[in-house]
């Protein structure tokens, strides 16, 4: 066994198992190491990636070498190597917000959205924002593809939660761009939650149990949204509405470097979900989805 000083442990998340855990490598990517366990998945990150509720951010460490993992007395144990989780700073994946804050936050959201409609990968489903961008859908498929997604997110907003079940598990990327667009809408609930001090506790439960799949890695992003436990890019985002303009283009971009469109596509699905719940609100009306 090797106690490594070259891997630095920087942060972990409050949903690690910090128990005697085995892991099974599900995935390795080269800043990414995906665990899994009976309890779901562990993520061990680099630390551009950052922090979330189930992520060991760390440095220093080849993970597309990784062949076991597991924890042990406190310990992080890949490969040979030990790495010891009581130096790692605690993750925290909640934010703060409450009513005096929702107008700079739909101040930063117009910010946001035109950012990510001007900077998104062509295939992404901004297409929902920006009806010029459904052009850069070509073949067959890809024409398919962006009908199935504008035809279940249409239903969602006009307040036909059984249509979720029509976005999971399609589109491109290792989480598929209708999980993607679903998480960005239950962490806009989340946050409406917050701004106005109504519940949506009971909304969100109904959208992840329609959204569960056999996609584990899908799932936890599912899982975490619900909850509106917030991973370090989105949070950073989401903060970056109260400070100024560069700040949020900063973040957009940041965002926008997760997986090939999954960024898009949870920012999207945030936007269009947010810019509705406060529709209704501002109209007089209840929350849409009851």
């Amino acid at each position: 066994m090797v106690i490594s000083t070259q891997v630095q442990i920087v942060s972990i998340g409050n949903s690690v198992p910090l128990c005697d855990t085995i892991f099974t490598v599900h995935s390795t990517f080269e800043r990414v190491a995906n665990l899994l366990y009976s309890g779901g998945i562990v993520s061990v990150v680099t630390e551009d990636i950052g922090g979330g509720p189930n992520n060991i951010v760390i440095n220093g460490f080849n993970f597309l070498n990784l062949k076991e993992a597991q924890i042990i007395n406190d310990e992080l144990i890949l490969n040979d190597t030990k790495i010891f989780l009581s130096q790692a700073s605690k993750y925290d994946s909640m934010i703060n917000l409450d009513d005096s804050k929702k107008t700079t936050f739909l101040s930063g959201l117009q910010i946001f959205e035109r950012v990510l409609v001007k900077h998104a990968h062509p295939l992404s489903s901004v297409f929902l924002l920006d009806d010029r961008r459904k052009s850069f859908f070509i073949t067959p498929f890809e024409k398919n593809l962006r009908n199935q997604l504008d035809t279940g997110v249409t239903e969602i907003l006009n307040g036909k939660l059984s249509s979720v079940s029509k976005l999971k598990g399609i589109g491109f990327g290792f989480t598929p761009q209708g999980d993607d667009l679903i998480s960005g809408i239950l962490l806009a609930i989340y946050v409406y939650q917050l701004l106005t001090n109504y519940s949506t506790a009971h909304i969100r439960e109904e959208i992840y149990r329609l959204a569960r799949s056999k996609n584990v890695i899908s799932d936890t992003f599912l899982y975490f949204s619900a909850k509106g436990e917030f991973f370090e890019r989105f949070k950073n985002l989401i903060h970056a509405f109260f400070q100024d303009k560069e700040s949020i283009i900063n973040a957009t971009m940041q965002l926008l470097a997760i997986g090939e469109t999954s960024g898009a596509d949870i920012g999207t699905g945030f936007i269009l979900a947010s810019k509705e719940a406060f529709k209704k609100s501002t109209n007089g009306g209840v929350l849409i989805w009851q």
